[in-house]
């Protein structure tokens, strides 16, 4: 996503996730993606001297950074893949959404990533979209940290890439701020990402006390999902149904959730990993870690 920033000066390389509450940054080394420092921040205005105290902290300069935006700050749509030349239709893309933005498309950066084809549907494509003079912003905040913008992509590109396995259809569970996100990816391709809402307050109780609701309210929500893209994607099994959510005890909430989906449910890594900020920028260096 957003490549024309890309430069090729350093080898050493980062992830960083900008949300509206929360700074992250992961680094890879030794053939290992860590978290290497986080932040609270207030609002994106923030950013700034967030990146700039992290940075100083851990030394990070000269890095070249790919950075993960929050769902807060770019804009997706679903279209009809606009029947072009595969060289115009990049360029093409911005006038077919521009009834669909409030700003002018002259004032965007425009990008898009296929969709797998759906039953009785044409060839589609996701358009993802954000405001150039923010772009331009986030470069400017790394070059004044020393360091240079390689990439920049969204939540959804970065879970692809944690759960691109070959020959693999996989699922994750994850925790966003008002969500839970439902995220199935196959063969490396982004199939189906679904926001789930009203369950997050209910995580953070003790597992007896409102069992009940949150398993039997989640799995309905989740058995829902699963017919959807069994009926109109074609996928019926999944080999890794992964659940990365704060619940005090996790073993029960999966095994309780398998036992009601009727497959296997398992939780994904530790729990210090769940932090959604850390999972997507992890993801985004986990991409470049299988190239």
């Amino acid at each position: 996503m957003l490549k024309k920033f890309f430069s090729k000066k350093s080898s050493s390389q980062i992830s960083v996730y900008l949300g509206t509450n929360r700074v992250a940054i992961c680094g890879m080394a030794d053939g290992r993606v860590d978290l290497l420092a986080q932040a609270r921040v207030a609002t994106d205005q923030e950013w700034g001297e967030a990146l700039s105290s992290l940075v100083q902290q851990h030394k990070l300069q000269h890095h070249q950074v790919r950075v993960v935006l929050s769902r807060d700050f770019y804009q997706t749509f679903d279209i009809e893949k606009p029947k072009v030349e595969d060289s115009e239709l990049l360029a093409s893309i911005p006038f077919a959404i521009k009834d669909l933005v409030s700003e002018s498309i002259f004032d965007l950066v425009v990008d898009y990533y296929d969709i797998p084809l759906q039953q009785h549907k044409g060839e589609q494509i996701t358009v993802v979209c954000t405001a150039m003079k923010l772009v331009i912003h986030i470069r400017d905040l790394l070059l004044k940290c020393e360091m240079e913008l390689k990439e920049i992509s969204t939540e959804e590109l970065s879970l692809t890439a944690l759960l691109n396995v070959e020959n693999e259809t996989n699922a994750l569970l994850s925790e966003e701020r008002n969500a839970l996100v439902f995220t199935v990816v196959k063969n490396g391709q982004l199939y189906f990402s679904h926001r789930i809402r009203g369950f997050n307050d209910l995580l953070a109780l003790p597992l007896g006390e409102q069992e009940n609701v949150l398993i039997d309210g989640l799995s309905l929500e989740l058995q829902r999902a699963l017919d959807y893209i069994n009926s109109q994607l074609r996928i019926a099994s999944i080999n890794h149904l992964y659940v990365a959510l704060s619940c005090p005890d996790i073993n029960a909430l999966t095994s309780q959730l398998g036992a009601n989906l009727a497959r296997k449910v398992e939780p994904f890594g530790e729990a210090q990993q769940y932090d959604f900020s850390n999972i997507v920028a992890y993801g985004l260096l986990m991409d470049e870690l299988g190239k």
